[in-house]
């Protein structure tokens, strides 16, 4: 699809180069992706992409010891689904910094034809967004209707409107985090994956977390979520430690609460899911070496040792038993 908006961080410092290489501290390295970064002695900035045939996909973070005002053209009018995982960024104008989107918050942003400067403060910042081919959305116009009513600010003069920005809760974190961190698919496949998690993304930037969970409750059925999703794909799950910290949550808090809630800890649900899809993997005739690596063990041998340590019997006796 077009690409509807170019940043210009070259244009940052003179002095800067730009390569491929994702910087060193970068918050999610996304694999099927296309990257470049900037360097220069004070800032990196980076900007990851994927341009599937309805979806174009990106991830932009910067580092930066001082204000910093970018350029930005936007080529082709078009609406995006912006997330602020860190950080934020406002609309530089004559008159100052126009708030626009702050850390934790999503919105809808439309822009038409037109050359924009943004600001972002000193810090780290990370937005993650995406446009929708607007032939694709007019497929479903009685349910994805995005006129005036859902982009009620004007920021800029018939240029720029924006929807009231609201908070990204846990489950756009579990969409987010599994579409980002999908493993690169052949051809066709690659583009299709990324339909399913970009599809709820736009159905839950009308939704709120359940109301009647607790905060942390919400927490919990969005990590579960993930983990589900990850282990169907056959994709490691991130450790304990990972997960926590991407939804903001202490590690400890997260294992006490979830084994007071679900009657189990989270390593032995992990444990528990990986060996319920090794037994249908197995079923389908999935060779023990493909199975270990995509449930993120070392090695064949440790995928034996735990099978056989939660079944009872080694992969190769387990198969006859299901017949």
């Amino acid at each position: 699809m077009i690409r509807s908006f170019h940043i210009h961080f070259g244009d940052l410092n003179p002095d800067s180069t730009a390569e491929s290489r994702l910087p060193r501290d970068i918050s999610f390295a996304i694999a099927y992706a296309q990257s470049r970064s900037w360097y220069d002695k004070d800032n990196w900035y980076s900007m990851q992409w994927y341009n599937a045939k309805h979806v174009y996909l990106y991830s932009i973070e910067i580092e930066t010891k001082r204000k910093l005002q970018i350029p930005i053209e936007v080529s082709y009018p078009d609406i995006h689904w912006q997330y602020a995982l860190k950080g934020g960024y406002s609309l530089k104008d004559d008159h100052g910094a126009i708030p626009v989107l702050s850390e934790d918050r999503k919105h809808l942003i439309r822009g038409q034809k037109e050359n924009f400067d943004i600001e972002v403060g000193q810090g780290r910042h990370w937005i993650v967004g995406f446009n929708v081919a607007a032939s694709w959305l007019d497929r479903y116009p009685e349910d994805l209707s995005l006129g005036s009513a859902l982009l009620p600010h004007e920021l800029a003069r018939d240029t720029l409107y924006q929807s009231v920005p609201s908070a990204i809760t846990d489950q756009d974190r579990a969409e987010l985090y599994y579409l980002l961190g999908l493993c690169p698919g052949r051809h066709i496949l690659q583009d299709s994956q990324i339909y399913v998690p970009v599809s709820n993304l736009v159905e839950q930037m009308r939704t709120l977390d359940d109301p009647s969970l607790s905060p942390i409750q919400n927490k919990i059925q969005a990590v579960k979520y993930y983990i589900q999703k990850r282990i169907a794909k056959n994709q490691p799950v991130p450790p304990i430690s990972v997960l926590a910290n991407r939804f903001y949550v202490d590690k400890d808090y997260l294992g006490r609460t979830y084994r007071s809630t679900e009657k189990e800890g989270l390593a032995h649900y992990i444990y528990r899911l990986k060996h319920e899809r090794a037994v249908q993997l197995l079923s389908n005739k999935v060779a023990v070496s493909t199975i270990a690596e995509q449930l993120g063990y070392s090695d064949s041998a440790a995928f034996r040792k735990a099978f056989k340590k939660y079944h009872k019997v080694y992969p190769s006796a387990y198969i006859p038993t299901q017949h």
